[in-house]
């Protein structure tokens, strides 16, 4: 009996000693777990960190060749005050964007916002003040903008929505030779208003139609280096697109050029 007794509490011991090891080995568990968990989120940010500071490295360069642009003619040519008056509020007016939209990217990126505050506005002055962004960068490449419009009224948040434009004419100012023109327009479709950015240069197989719109993706990449391209224009584009509930819609074909559509449904 004594000797049963004594295999019981040997075998009792042994049942605590191993339910102890258990716990331990699921807390070490649960610790690892939650340790790898974490280094996942603080590289997420780190990566998310790095794509809104390439991502706004990218934006500044178009707003900024239009100030240099119009910076340049205020202080080299001899311009009639209403001239002088509208080249110094395309400065002021690209200056202030820039403002604000390093914070917007620092919202849509970083901290993942998911809306954005849209008003309404009439679309052909939207179109010509992406146009007088743009004509400075496409005149300096030997290239025109060609820009037309139906009236109509679409709402966007303007600073986010002028970058997606003004991301489309740069890339189709990349992908033209000189003395191309690249076309600017809008008009009223079914259910919405519709832009359209349209260049007749070298463009794309239906392979890469499918991935241009992925991180850091380059057609060209010794082209794009020299152009001082990153890869990131048409990403940021989609996103800011899905944040106005639409898409880049592609048509190109090689050697034909590209036509990009983006259409803002009414009432979305």
């Amino acid at each position: 009996t004594t000797s049963a007794l004594g295999g019981l509490l040997l075998s009792y011991s042994a049942w605590l000693h191993s339910g102890r090891e258990r716990r331990e080995l699921a807390k070490s568990r649960a610790a690892a777990e939650a340790l790898e968990s974490e280094i996942k989120n603080l590289e997420e940010a780190a990566e998310r960190r790095e794509e809104f500071i390439a991502s706004f490295a990218h934006e500044l360069k178009t707003p900024l060749t239009a100030m240099i642009g119009y910076a340049d003619m205020l202080r080299s040519m001899e311009l009639s005050p209403k001239n002088r008056f509208t080249a110094a509020g395309y400065i002021f007016s690209e200056g202030k964007r820039l403002e604000a939209l390093s914070l917007k990217l620092m919202d849509l990126i970083v901290a993942g916002k998911q809306g954005v505050v849209r008003r309404r506005f009439d679309a052909p002055y939207f179109i010509r003040e992406v146009a007088a962004v743009t004509v400075p960068s496409l005149a300096a490449d030997g290239m025109h903008l060609e820009m037309h419009w139906e009236q109509g009224e679409v709402e966007i948040e303007p600073d986010l929505f002028k970058t997606l434009l003004i991301n489309l004419i740069d890339n189709a100012r990349k992908a033209s030779r000189r003395g191309q023109n690249v076309e600017l327009f809008g008009k009223r479709e079914d259910g919405g208003y519709a832009f359209y950015v349209r260049d007749h240069g070298r463009g794309m197989r239906r392979e890469d139609l499918s991935k241009i719109t992925e991180p850091f993706y380059m057609i060209d990449k010794s082209r794009s280096r020299a152009q001082n391209g990153a890869g990131l224009g048409l990403a940021l584009c989609q996103r800011i697109a899905e944040l106005h509930g639409t898409t880049l819609e592609y048509e190109s074909e090689p050697g034909k050029g590209t036509t990009v559509r983006v259409l803002l449904r009414d009432g979305e």
